[in-house]
């Protein structure tokens, strides 16, 4: 058996067959949970390049092979007893790569990633054999279509799709396609700086992506192996190998390890549930304690973390700091006690409300800054809660405007400058950060634009039901009477809509001002906004939803404790102009709420 660390570039670039065998399953890698990630691997990867700085190679795992037995002047060739869907994958994605060169003319470098997907002279054998990977029967005549096609329109023309798109639903041509779009969209072809992303991109790919390769003797056992290498076991984290290496550091420095770990490790060992617990969904789906590891490397090196250099980064991050492991473990037991806050705050407190509107908004980019911040400041600081605030505001005015979330990560990074200082400046600082942004993907909408969309924007389709209660739930703590009781509900309430979903019958006319047709899209447009929503019991919800508006006015004002439904009593009728009214007085609250720079 012979094994080794090998690049992209090396593993394809030998005059070699890689065979899937007949018995072995088909190609089964997705987008959400395998090709998505790959590629903010990979970018990152070309990003880090592009920037000058120092890059780990990204490990995609193992493969293990089989030697085939051949005649004296025939191409070599492997059986691939495991990796096959990586080998499949890399092979996809060289091919994209390589068309999209041919594409923009860049004829070296498409010559270059070609060489890496077949094999040059292959002699009298059938066609085939030029395929460096050759997959499972069921996959071949996709895998072929793809690999000899010149363009992703040839793909789609191949597979009788229309030429925009975006996948014809079949695994290997709809990951040629999800690769060659995004590699596209990143290299911005015709931008000043597409010639230094095509080269970075064509160093990562083939240089920067590396896989252990297990290749089998004639002696070796292939099954037993393949066996071993997949069997039912619970995989190692990567907290589980930095603590591995820290305590091997500090057995190697003779310090004194069980006073370390009660010190600093054992909280993570006896409160596994809590931190080997998964949260997400998804592909996204992962042990709490690796997201900790991740927002901690974040903030340490300032810097976008992939999932899969964790331990790596750890390690540099330690040996870049004199390798002494104490204060490593005793820094990262720190975080984690400010990490566990976000999840157990203070009831009531500031920081709770805060925590309770991100987790409803499924953001977790800000919380490298917020770890720093939690762990620089008091969090019963006014200026803490300025920060909070303006920090709110943003996103919740950035999500009621429909504008992305994709640039927060970069966006949070560069913020955590402004927690250098002292605490009298840090609300300023972090608005400052914030409010100096123009572009679309980091500005901070201003008031005109915010109730544009607050008034008009349907947010009950466009958001997630939990963003929409979290909306609602504000505006009612806002509208809370001080000389009214505090009221705590046991069960959380529902949406409803004012003028119901099933406005179309005799107790909800049109207002005649109108033909029709207009006005009936004029409703419409109104019906899923802010002003036409609140919250009920679902009972309640229930009994009086699609019922004449005097007699679920009534039924409201008589069982709802809500501030947000008093002021139903100045509308003796329900209709657009109703909604647009009440969507003015909401907007009153909602920018008290979430200010913002002026105009």
């Amino acid at each position: 058996m012979d094994s080794g660390i090998l690049t992209v570039r090396t593993i394809f670039g030998q005059q070699r067959r890689n065979l899937v065998p007949l018995y072995q399953r088909p190609y089964v890698w997705t987008q959400e949970d395998q090709w998505d990630p790959l590629w903010n691997d990979l970018r990152l990867l070309a990003e880090r390049l592009l920037e000058g700085k120092d890059t780990r190679p990204h490990f995609l795992g193992a493969i293990v092979l089989d030697q085939v037995l051949k005649q004296t002047g025939y191409v070599e060739s492997r059986w691939v007893i495991d990796g096959q869907q990586r080998l499949t994958t890399m092979q996809i994605i060289l091919e994209a790569f390589s068309d999209l060169c041919q594409q923009y003319e860049v004829a070296n470098q498409a010559s270059a990633l070609l060489a890496l997907t077949q094999n040059q002279n292959p002699m009298q054998e059938p066609d085939e054999v030029k395929f460096k990977v050759w997959p499972t029967n069921s996959d071949r005549d996709a895998f072929r279509t793809v690999m000899l096609a010149k363009s992703a329109a040839e793909v789609r023309a191949s597979f009788g799709c229309r030429p925009d798109a975006l996948s014809v639903g079949q695994a290997i041509p709809d990951a040629y396609l999800f690769f060659h779009d995004v590699m596209a969209e990143w290299l911005a072809h015709g931008s000043p700086n597409f010639e230094e992303r095509l080269n970075v991109l064509f160093k990562a790919i083939p240089d920067f992506v590396k896989m252990v390769v297990i290749d089998l003797g004639p002696d070796d056992d292939a099954q037993l192996i393949f066996e071993t290498l997949n069997a039912r076991g619970t995989p190692l984290l990567p907290v589980d190998l930095v603590k591995n290496y820290l305590f091997h550091k500090a057995q190697l420095q003779n310090l004194p390890m069980e006073t370390l770990y009660d010190a600093y490790w054992r909280p993570f060992d006896e409160d596994a549930k809590y931190w080997r617990k998964d949260i997400g969904i998804g592909h996204n789906a992962r042990p709490r304690i690796d997201a900790f590891l991740q927002q901690y490397l974040t903030l340490k090196r300032r810097d976008e973390i992939g999932k899969a250099h964790l331990y790596g980064t750890y390690c540099d991050l330690v040996e870049d700091n004199g390798g002494d492991p104490e204060p490593h473990m005793k820094e990262l037991a720190s975080y984690a006690k400010v990490f566990r806050a976000f999840d157990q705050p203070v009831a009531g407190s500031r920081a709770a409300l805060f925590f309770q509107r991100l987790n409803a908004m499924d953001i977790t980019a800000a919380h490298p800054f917020l770890l720093e911040l939690f762990a620089r400041f008091s969090s019963a600081d006014k200026y803490l809660h300025e920060t909070l605030t303006w920090i709110e505001s943003f996103l919740v005015r950035r999500m009621i405007c429909q504008l992305s979330a994709r640039s927060y990560n970069r966006l949070f990074i560069d913020l955590i400058a402004a927690l250098d200082g002292p605490a009298e400046g840090l609300s300023r600082r972090v608005f400052d950060g914030l409010a100096s942004h123009e572009a679309e993907s980091n500005r901070w909408p201003r008031s005109r634009e915010f109730e544009a969309a607050w008034s008009m924007y349907p947010i009950y389709r466009t958001l997630k039901r939990q963003r929409v209660v979290m909306i609602l739930n504000a505006l009612e703590l806002y509208l809370h009477d001080p000389k009214s009781e505090s009221v705590t509900f046991g069960k959380p309430l529902s949406i409803e809509h004012l003028l119901p979903q099933s406005w179309k019958t005799d107790h909800w006319p049109l207002l005649g001002r109108n033909e029709p047709t207009t006005e009936t899209e004029e409703r419409d447009q109104r019906l899923h906004t802010i002003g036409n929503l609140t919250l009920l019991r679902q009972k309640l919800n229930s009994s009086v939803s699609n019922g004449p508006y005097v007699s679920k006015r009534a039924a409201i004002l008589k069982h709802s404790a809500l501030n947000l439904n008093r002021p139903l009593l100045d509308w003796n009728a329900w209709d657009e102009d109703s909604i647009a009214e009440r969507s003015e007085q909401l907007f009153d609250a909602a920018q008290k709420i979430w200010p913002a720079p002026a105009e």
